[in-house]
C-alpha cells in the first residue's frame, strides 16, 4: 500500500473509530449521570472487564496478531479458498474454546452466588453472568474484522463498534426513565444490552464477508495444519496478552478495594484518553499490521523503515499536544463532560486526578500500537511478550506500592500512574530492539520532529489557561470549547512556522 493510500485507509478507520469513540464518550456521560461513582456503576465496569479481557486477548490481541499474517500469506501463496479454509477452521476453534470457557465461568459464578459473599462481589458477579456470552460474539466479530481489513475493506469493520455504543446509549436512556428501578437493577439491564450488542456486531459484518466470496463451511477441522501453525505463533503472544489483561482486571479490583468510586473514576478518565487514542493511533495500528505483514513478506526493509518514520512522526504530531492538553486541563474537561445527575463535585475530583495521571501516557500508549505490529508482521511474537511480561510485572509491583503508600482519594490515580510508567519501559525496550535487529528507523529525525511538537505546545497550552482564568464567571460550555479550538489553531500555526513536515504529508495524503 503506497503512502497516500495508507493514510487514506487510516482516515476511513479513523472516522469509524472516532465515531465509536464519540458515541462511547456520550455513553460514559450517561453512565456518569445515572450511576455516578457509586458501587453499582463501579461493579458493572469491573464485570464488563471480564468479557472485555477475552475480547482483547482473542479478538484484538494475540489471535489476530498471529492469524492475520498467516491468513495473508496463505491467501497470497495458495489462493483465496485456502485462506477461507484457514479462517473457517480458526473461527470454529475459537467458538468452541470460548463457548466452553464461558460455560465453565457461568457455572462457577452460579455456584459462588449460593454462598454468603461481600456486597461488592455480588454486585460484580450478577451482571458478569449476563454479559459472559458476549465474549463469543465479539471475538468472532473481531476475527471477521481482521479478515475484512486484510482485504482492504475497512469501512464496515471500522464502524461496527458503533453498534455497541448506540445500543448502550439507548439502554441507558431507557433505564434512566425508570425511576422505579434500583441502581443494581439498572446495571443488570445494561448487561443484557451489552449481550444484544455483541450479537449485532458479529452479524452486521457477515454480508461484507459473503461479498468477498466466503461461504459457510460444510465441514471444518478446528485443529488443521494451518490452525496449528497459528496457535504455535499465537502461544507466546497469548501468554503476554493474558498477563496484561489479568493485570487490567487486577487494576479494577484494586481500584474497587481503594474505594467504591475507584473503577468508575478510572473508566471515565480512560474514556477521555481513548478518544484521541482511537482517532489516530488505534486506526493506524489496524492498518499497519496487514501493511507491515506484506512489507515483511517481501523483505522490503526500506519500505518498512519509511512507513515507520511517517507513522511515528504523524502519531507524535497529534498525541503530544493531546497529552499536554488533557494533563493541564483535566479538571475543567471532566467537569464540563460529566458533571450532571449523580456525578457530583467529589466524582469530578476523583476522575480528574485519574486523568492527570493517565494523560502523560497517551503518547506512550500510541507508540505501542505502532511498534508491536512490526514484530508481529515478522512472525516474532516472543520478543513483545517477553518485554510485556517485564512491564506487567513492574506495573503490578508499582500498583501495590501506590495502593499502600498513597493517601485515600489518590490510590486509584496511582494505578493509572503505574500503568503509564510500565508502558514507558515497554516502548523504550521495543524501540531499542527494533533498531538493532529488525529495521533501522531514523530515530534522530523522529526525535527532532517531536522536539518541534513539544515546543509548539508551549504557546498552545498557555492559550486556554489564559482564557479560563480571564473569564471564570462564564460557563465552561462556552469558554472551554472556544479555548481548545483556539489552542488547536495556535498549535497549527506554530508547527507551520517551525516547518513541521507532517503538515505537508497530511495535506498530500
Amino acid at each position: 500500500m503506497k503512502s497516500p493510500r495508507l493514510f487514506r485507509s487510516a482516515g476511513i478507520v479513523s472516522l469509524g473509530t472516532l465515531s465509536s469513540r464519540i458515541l462511547g464518550l456520550f455513553r460514559e456521560i450517561f453512565m456518569a449521570m445515572i450511576f455516578g461513582t457509586e458501587l453499582a456503576g463501579s461493579a458493572f465496569f469491573v464485570a464488563f472487564t471480564i468479557p472485555n479481557l477475552f475480547r482483547r486477548l482473542f479478538g484484538e490481541g494475540a489471535l489476530s496478531a498471529a492469524f492475520i499474517p498467516a491468513y495473508v500469506q496463505t491467501r497470497d501463496r495458495d489462493g483465496s479458498e485456502a485462506g477461507w479454509k484457514l479462517f473457517r477452521n480458526t473461527a470454529s476453534l475459537l467458538a468452541l474454546f470460548l463457548g466452553g470457557v464461558t460455560l465453565l465461568i457461568l457455572l462457577s459464578a452460579g455456584l459462588a452466588l449460593r454462598f454468603p459473599l461481600p456486597e461488592e462481589v455480588v454486585s460484580v458477579l450478577l451482571p458478569m453472568r449476563i454479559m459472559l456470552p458476549y465474549t463469543v460474539c465479539i471475538c468472532l466479530a473481531a476475527l471477521v474484522m481482521g479478515v475484512l481489513n486484510s482485504h482492504r475493506k475497512f469501512a464496515v469493520p471500522a464502524f461496527s463498534p458503533c453498534i455497541l455504543n448506540l445500543i448502550w446509549i439507548a439502554a441507558l436512556l431507557g433505564v434512566g426513565l425508570r425511576t422505579d428501578l434500583y441502581l443494581e437493577e439498572k446495571a443488570l439491564w445494561m448487561a443484557w444490552a451489552v449481550l444484544f450488542a455483541g450479537v449485532l456486531q458479529f452479524s452486521s459484518q457477515l454480508p461484507a464477508l459473503f461479498a468477498l466470496g466466503y461461504h459457510p463451511p460444510t465441514r471444518v477441522n478446528p485443529l488443521g495444519p494451518g490452525v496449528r501453525r497459528v496457535l504455535i505463533r499465537m502461544g507466546p503472544a497469548a501468554l503476554g496478552a493474558a498477563v496484561t489483561q489479568i493485570n487490567v482486571l487486577l487494576d479494577r479490583v484494586l481500584a474497587l478495594w481503594a474505594g467504591e468510586y475507584g473503577p468508575s473514576a478510572l473508566a471515565f478518565s480512560e474514556r477521555l484518553i481513548y478518544l484521541p487514542l482511537g482517532l489516530f493511533a488505534t486506526a493506524l495500528g489496524t492498518i499497519l499490521l496487514p501493511e507491515m505483514s506484506g512489507l515483511a513478506h517481501r523483505k522490503d526493509k526500506e519500505g518498512l523503515a519509511k512507513t515507520m518514520d511517517q507513522s511515528l512522526r504523524g502519531l507524535m504530531y497529534i498525541m503530544i499536544p493531546a497529552s499536554v492538553g488533557l494533563t493541564v486541563l483535566a479538571s475543567p474537561i471532566v467537569e464540563m463532560v460529566y458533571a450532571r445527575g449523580r456525578f457530583d463535585a467529589q466524582s469530578v475530583l476523583f476522575t480528574a486526578r485519574a486523568l492527570r495521571f493517565y494523560a502523560p501516557g497517551l503518547l506512550v500508549f500510541s507508540l505501542v500500537k505502532v511498534l508491536v505490529p512490526v514484530f508481529y508482521a515478522h512472525g516474532n511474537t516472543r520478543t513483545p511478550v517477553k518485554i510485556a511480561l517485564w512491564a506487567v510485572s513492574g506495573n503490578i509491583l508499582l500498583n501495590l506500592i501506590f495502593i499502600i503508600v498513597l493517601p485515600d482519594g489518590w490510590k486509584h490515580a496511582g494505578l493509572a500512574l503505574g500503568t503509564v510508567l510500565s508502558e514507558t519501559f515497554q516502548v523504550i525496550a521495543l524501540a531499542r530492539i527494533l533498531q538493532t535487529s529488525v529495521v533501522k528507523t531514523p530515530w534522530r529525525s523522529i526525535a527532532a520532529a517531536a522536539a518541534k511538537h513539544v515546543l509548539a505546545c508551549v504557546p498552545m497550552i498557555l492559550t486556554p489557561v489564559f482564557i479560563l482564568r480571564t473569564f471564570p464567571e462564564v460557563s465552561l460550555f462556552i469558554t472551554l470549547p472556544a479555548a481548545v479550538l483556539l489552542a488547536i489553531v495556535v498549535y497549527f500555526l506554530c508547527t507551520l512556522a517551525l516547518r513541521c513536515r507532517e503538515l505537508r504529508e497530511f495535506r498530500h495524503h
